[in-house]
């Protein structure tokens, strides 16, 4: 029978698809309530991170040390990527200093960090998007943004694999994914304020993501420059844009002395190692494999370029949008340590749920925009709702965990967990050997070392500096990893080495071990010449600089 004669006509209408869209409206009554409840929802997130902190370790224990030696390196006065090979920028490290100064020189300080990045992101999404965004795409946008900075586990893993890893990628997809959507949504014509503070916000998170990591800055500022021709009060908003990236890029370029030239031979050497693993048929390929992902996004862009009474300009700047979204999302990929997650996605479907909301008359809740808002929902909602796990997760394993783990006896580390991990745990990166091996170690330095002699390891990364409570040597590299160094581009020694007294070169087998090896091809002379062995322990050799 056709629909329209069925008795149950009216009923499903009303339960599925029109009283759906009124809710997803909702009067200005619901607009207000949503408004509180979003505050305490943001609230109770950073509450969440604040408790968390540093998370029991299950996965990528190792890498807490990268953020522990660079955060060492700035208390101790050294500029990331002036006086050390830093391989991210400097906000990041300024980041966990702040926090480690806050906590007393204790690695709980980098949850302070954390806490400090999680609550900062949510109050800019908050102010920015409010006066732009519909109401419900407004509420999703906040928490998307929030969880996606908040999650306590890295990108392309299982929520359960809690760490302190990769969170500059984090930061980073947030950040990022606030200037699209600043830069593509509508914008309000009639108010030059709004068209300054949107490109002040704009300038400013492309300077930070600039000198947080790179590849996020310059993918912001594509975004950015790309959307600026389609608005009609360009000249204000190219105001506020350069205002707000000169308030962030000068005080940071005056902490690095303005050393342009340091900054620029770092990132040619990054640069040069990622240029080879990166070519468009590794693009085109990864695409292909997150099809799935991209699919409901481009499905959504299909048919919201359909709608009557978008005029065809802002169609093609919504198309372009999504494109932009997949590509750049595609490239950061390839160019980070993660598996897979394309984060950007995420904003495009939000800036489509946007736009569906606004084409809705008021007072009205057409059914047929009901599938349009459940597939952007859906596009938003799953990865939002695998960070809220990670976070609930971490949260819950913290306060109740019952796993056994491992501390270090140290009491700057004392307050770090870390867990026994299965796959994808490398071997001895993570649980009791990582922290047996590690104090082993720490033990042979003291026994050895003399007052004031600096010390590094030569696994992936650091910890015996802030372990000991030793100065950190000048120039040296903070981590030692394939995806920043190969056989073929090949930093100087004195980038990865610097002036570091002792070196502790691992016997035992880990992750990253083919940059070792590739470093001691490069420099055969580095140890048995211009280091000499001193002492050794079943899994570590210590050598002192000849001189």
């Amino acid at each position: 029978m056709p629909i329209g004669q069925l008795p149950s006509q009216r009923l499903v209408e009303r339960l599925s698809f029109e009283s759906f869209v009124s809710w997803w409206m909702g009067s200005r009554e619901a607009t207000r309530r949503r408004r509180r409840l979003l505050a305490a929802l943001l609230l109770l997130i950073c509450l969440a991170v604040a408790i968390v902190g540093v998370p029991r370790l299950r996965i990528f224990g190792h890498d807490i040390f990268v953020s522990l030696d660079g955060g060492w390196r700035v208390l101790n006065g050294q500029r990331p990527g002036v006086d050390f090979y830093a391989q991210m920028g400097p906000a990041y490290y300024l980041l966990h200093a702040a926090g480690l100064w806050l906590a007393g020189n204790n690695a709980r300080g980098l949850g302070y960090g954390s806490t400090l990045a999680t609550a900062m992101i949510s109050l800019w999404a908050f102010f920015v998007l409010r006066p732009r965004m519909k109401s419900s795409p407004f509420f999703v946008a906040c928490l998307f943004l929030a969880l996606l900075a908040a999650a306590p586990f890295p990108l392309g893993f299982g929520f359960m694999h809690a760490a302190f890893s990769m969170k500059h990628n984090r930061y980073g997809y947030a950040l990022t994914g606030l200037v699209m959507l600043e830069s593509f949504l509508p914008e309000d014509s009639d108010n030059r304020k709004h068209q300054f503070a949107g490109g002040f916000s704009t300038g400013l998170a492309c300077a930070l993501l600039l000198f947080l990591k790179i590849s996020f800055g310059l993918v912001a500022l594509t975004f950015a420059a790309v959307s600026l021709p389609f608005r009609s009060s360009a000249r204000i908003r190219l105001a506020g844009m350069a205002t707000g990236f000169a308030a962030f890029s000068v005080p940071i370029l005056a902490y690095l002395r303005f050393d342009l030239p340091a900054l620029a031979r770092e990132y040619r050497l990054l640069a040069a190692v990622k240029s080879g693993a990166v070519d468009a048929r590794d693009v085109i390929t990864r695409i292909y494999i997150d099809r799935f992902e991209i699919a409901p996004v481009a499905l959504m862009t299909a048919l919201v370029s359909l709608l009557p009474g978008i005029p065809v300009r802002r169609r093609l700047l919504l198309i372009l949008a999504v494109v932009m979204a997949t590509v750049g999302g595609t490239l950061l990929l390839l160019t980070n340590t993660q598996p897979y997650s394309l984060p950007l996605l995420g904003a495009a479907a939000l800036l489509l749920l946007n736009e569906v909301t606004a084409a809705i008359p008021d007072s009205s809740a057409p059914p047929q925009m009901a599938p349009l808002l459940a597939i952007g929902l859906l596009a938003v909602g799953i990865p939002m709702c695998v960070d809220a796990a990670g976070l609930g997760a971490a949260l819950v394993d913290k306060v109740l965990g019952e796993d056994p783990s491992y501390r270090f006896r140290e009491p700057q580390l004392a307050s770090i967990e870390f867990v026994d991990c299965s796959k994808p745990c490398p071997l001895n990166d993570n649980g009791q050997n990582l922290v047996r091996y590690t104090e082993e170690g720490i033990a042979l330095v003291q026994a050895n070392a003399q007052p004031g002699e600096s010390v590094r390891g030569l696994g992936m990364s650091n910890p015996f500096s802030f372990a000991t409570v030793r100065p950190p040597s000048h120039g040296g590299a903070v981590i030692l990893s394939e995806t920043d160094l190969s056989p073929v581009v090949m930093p100087p020694e004195k980038i990865l080495i610097g002036d570091v007294a002792l070196i502790l070169a691992p016997k035992f087998p880990a992750s990253e071990r083919g940059a070792l090896a590739a470093i001691l091809n490069a420099y055969p002379k580095l140890l048995g010449t211009e280091y000499l062995r001193v002492a050794e322990s079943p899994n570590w050799i210590l050598y002192r600089r000849a001189n």
